[in-house]
C-alpha cells in the first residue's frame, strides 16, 4: 500500500473515531461525490 494512501486511511479513520465519541455517524462517500471534495459525511444522532 502507498504511503500516501495509508495517510488517507489514517485520516478516515481519526476522523470517524471523533465522530463517534461526539455521538455522530460517519459515512464514506461514493466515487461521485468525493470527485466534488466530499470524502466523508457526518450526521448527527440527537
Amino acid at each position: 500500500m502507498k504511503i500516501n494512501l495509508q495517510k488517507e486511511e489514517f485520516s478516515y479513520a481519526y476522523v470517524r473515531a471523533v465522530a463517534t465519541v461526539a455521538g455522530c455517524l460517519c459515512e464514506r462517500t461514493t466515487p461521485s461525490l468525493d470527485g466534488l471534495g466530499i470524502d466523508l459525511i457526518l450526521t448527527g444522532l440527537k
